[in-house]
Formats: structure tokens, sequence, C-alpha cells
């Protein structure tokens, strides 16, 4: 199988749908697949390296990050992107083209119009279609119900675009995808990961931690103002914060606020390999986002044996089974998530077993090998 893959960016530092398709290309390649990436580059980002894979980049600079990434460099991708791929496209023999919106789903339609090759199109959430995540979008400091209104006409325009089906990674999403009326294919293929050993570093008693970005929605907030209750029990209590985003000033201040600054501990960014270590060292990993597509941190709870509270959203109460993997908890209340977390720190044992089940149920149902068995067969069936 030859595949053409497009993306803004192949590095997972971009997002949960930028690691997704690092992986795609990596286990195609393994597998004897040939792999062409058009891209752009990020700074310090070490590409997929391997003979079987092709990156072209397209952009002459460099991006520091995805905030640098403005509206002329939408335009340029997409003309850069279809140039590179006629050129691939005709060479190549490419079978299939597969592409990561937003911004390459144009460049990848328009290839399929020009080349009668297939297109596949994934999409992990329609999480800004939806009324309550604008109606929180809305409150943040920069935006506006124009720019909301620009952005869902753009997002409900390019499923118009050119495609043979969707790619998504929950049946929640794919629930979601019909109810849009979306009439094309949908696959379901489940997000995995790199099955590690765990790193048994050694639980620090009564630390609990948040791995993600720190944006509104995520709702680390609610978790923050549970632990005002959770102190009355356990005042040694430790919420550590991984990632960064643009709502950390506010969650900052709420901290002080509330005068948690001996419990609340923000470590901005760190390597993958300090991020399994603090796990590890945690009681539970908590994941209290209100809009996922899915949630690859949960997986890498389980890979490390930890329960994981989550809300009581779709699919994250799809992938953690309440009492049997982690606890579900209502989203938004406080006193609720203050139980959960003290149920934790003080059943201990209970709190192990959770996740070792977690473990059984990663090496069960979310390997790559998994995942490429469904991509290939995708990819076979829309081809054919």
């Amino acid at each position: 199988m030859n595949v053409l893959l497009l993306a803004r960016f192949f590095s997972p530092s971009a997002g949960g749908s930028e690691l997704l398709f690092c992986l795609i290309a990596e286990i195609l390649a393994q597998n004897g697949h040939k792999v062409w990436i058009i891209s752009n580059k990020i700074e310090g980002f070490d590409y997929p390296r391997h003979e079987n894979i092709k990156t072209v980049f397209v952009s002459t600079k460099t991006f520091e990050s995805v905030k640098n990434w403005k509206q002329k460099d939408k335009l340029h991708y997409n003309i850069a992107t279809i140039k590179a791929g006629l050129k691939i496209i005709k060479k190549e023999k490419i079978d299939i083209i597969h592409s990561n919106p937003p911004d390459p789903v144009l460049a990848g339609s328009i290839l399929s119009l020009l080349t009668s090759k297939k297109h596949i199109i994934t999409i992990h959430a329609l999480t800004t279609l939806k009324k309550d995540f604008l109606k929180y979008w809305i409150k943040q400091k920069g935006n506006s119900n124009l720019k909301a209104k620009l952005g869902q006409f753009g997002l409900k325009s390019m499923y118009k675009l050119k495609h043979s089906a969707i790619h998504t990674v929950s049946e929640a999403s794919k629930e979601d995808l019909i109810k849009f009326g979306i009439k094309k294919p949908i696959y379901v293929i489940h997000n995995a990961i790199h099955i590690k050993n765990e790193e048994n570093e050694n639980n620090i008693p009564f630390q609990i931690i948040y791995v993600g970005r720190l944006v509104f929605y995520k709702n680390i907030q609610v978790v923050i103002k549970s632990l005002k209750i959770v102190k009355k029990t356990f005042p040694q209590v430790t919420l550590l914060i991984i990632g960064d985003g643009t709502y950390k000033p506010e969650l900052v201040e709420l901290v002080k606020q509330i005068e948690l600054q001996d419990n609340v501990v923000f470590k901005g960014h760190v390597s993958d390999d300090e991020k399994n270590k603090l796990i590890s060292s945690s009681q539970a990993l908590v994941f209290p986002s209100l809009f996922e597509g899915f949630g690859l941190v949960i997986l890498e709870a389980f890979m490390q044996k930890k329960p994981v509270l989550v809300s009581d959203v779709r699919p994250l109460s799809d992938i953690v089974e309440h009492e049997k993997t982690g606890l579900v908890i209502p989203a938004h209340d406080e006193k609720e998530w203050a139980k959960a977390i003290e149920r934790i720190l003080d059943e201990q044992e209970n709190a192990s077993k959770m996740g070792i089940t977690g473990r059984i149920v990663l090496e069960e149902k979310y390997t790559l090998e998994k995942m490429n068995d469904s991509i290939l067969k995708m990819y076979a069936e829309i081809k054919n």
C-alpha cells in the first residue's frame, strides 16, 4: 500500500490527532508499506524516520509551535501541498490520500479531484460544532461570536469537500457525525499507544496528576475547587498539572483565590519519560474534560497501572469503566470530585486493583497491532 498523509504538523506536541498520524506513519512503514508525508516543520521535533517514510516539508520556515500558524500559512500550505502532492501521486502510484483536518482537507480534496485517488478524512470529534462548547469558547479572552460563526462555517464547509470516507476514533464521535448528517462511510478505529513496561516509581502519598492542555474545556478548574474540600481530610493532597495553554493564568489565579498554593504544582511541559514517571508516582490521573474525541492520556495512565477519574461525558465514560478501571464523575460537581479523590487516597488497595485492570484493558483493546490491522482494512475497502 502506498499512502499519502497530509497534516499541518507531524508532532505529538501539536495535539492528539497529530500524534495519531505519527503513529499511523510509523506502523504502516514498519509493516512494509510506503508512506509519504507532506507537512511543516516544528522546531525541535524529530520527525518519523524509516526507510519507508518520505517527508516533504512545504514551508521554508520552521515553526516554533502551533501558535505561530497564521492565516497566510494556511493558504501557502494548501497551494504548496497540492503542487507537491501531484508530483508524488504521479510518480509513486499513491493508493490512498489521508488528511488530518482542518487545513489539509482542502488540499486532499483537490488532489483527489485532480487524480481520482480516494481521500479519507480523520475526525476526532465535532467539538467546535457543539453549542455548549461555543458558549464556553466565546467567554475566553480574544474570542468572539463572530469568530465562532466563521469557525463553524469553515468546519461545516469542510465536510462538503471531496472525500470517500471518514475515519474517527470513538463510537461517540461516529454518532455525532451521523447526527450531523454525514452520509459517507465512517470507520471507528480506536487510538493506541506504544505499550511499555510500567515505570515502577514509588507512589508519592496523596499525589494525583493531570496531563493535558490548559484550556477552558479541559475543566481542570473543577478538580482544583474540589481540592479545597479534600484538603480538610487530606491536608497533604497534591495535584500535579502537566502541560500549558491559554487558560493557565486563570487557573493560577484560582489557586491563589482559594489558597491552594501548597497543594497545586504547575510543572509545564515535560518529556515523555518524565511524564510517565510522574504518572507512575501518582495515586491516580484526573481527566475532567468536557469535550474530547478520545483522550490518549487515559491509555498512558492505564500503562502505568493507575486508575483514572473522568467526567461523565462520552467517550471518556466509554473508555473508563466506573469502579473497574477508574471513576466516572458528574463533570461540574466539585463535591462529587472531592468524594472520588478522597476514595482514591483512602482506598489504596481498591485503587491499585483498578489500575491493574486498566493495564489489562490496554493490552487487550488498544494495541498498535489492532490499530494497524483496522487502518489497512479501511484503506483496502475504500481503495476498492
